[in-house]
């Protein structure tokens, strides 16, 4: 890994690149998809300003992980799947359609989520950063509801305390309902 932080337009030319490869790389109509999470989702979203260290995706095709490495984009990231719902697929925007690859991020609600299970203190900061942008009403039901959130594989006490950050979060920055 590069020893620097990327913004956006950094992020979309490692994107563009790795696409140019896989287009050499493997023939035929076949495509891949790309769900880019964490901050790196946040910045090509412009929903933060700050650079970030990594680019981290989920659930790649592995055929695919030589040449991201390559372009210091992180393939491996399947270790935090636990901090996104069962059904985030379902929620993903597309970013942006290469040759090759389509990629995606994970919705805005769907990273605070996973935030808020890793309550790192970066993460803490990102959520102060999106709080006015994010959709209450679908944050709350994906908090809330037991069936989306307790698929996620996570203990009762990381439950307690993922519901105790959240009850937080919602107090600091949640704006007022009229």
């Amino acid at each position: 890994m590069l020893d620097f932080k990327m913004h956006k337009e950094e992020i979309v030319n490692r994107m563009k690149k790795l696409d140019e490869r896989a287009d050499l790389e493997f023939e035929g109509d076949g495509r891949f998809q790309i769900v880019i999470v964490g901050g790196g989702a946040l910045v090509l979203r412009g929903y933060i300003a700050r650079a970030t260290d990594d680019i981290d995706t989920l659930e790649t095709d592995s055929k695919l992980f030589g040449l991201m490495e390559l372009y210091d984009i992180n393939g491996r990231a399947n270790a935090y799947i636990n901090s996104f719902l069962w059904n985030y697929p379902d929620r993903i925007e597309l970013f942006m359609t290469g040759k090759k690859i389509d990629y995606f991020t994970a919705s805005l609600e769907d990273i605070v989520v996973s935030k808020l299970c890793a309550d790192r203190e970066q993460d803490l900061n990102d959520l102060a950063a999106v709080a006015d942008v994010v959709n209450w009403e679908l944050l709350d039901k994906l908090v809330n509801d037991k069936d989306e959130l307790r698929l996620i594989t996570m203990s009762d006490r990381g439950y307690m305390n993922f519901q105790a950050g959240y009850e937080i979060f919602e107090r600091r920055y949640r704006p007022c309902k009229d």
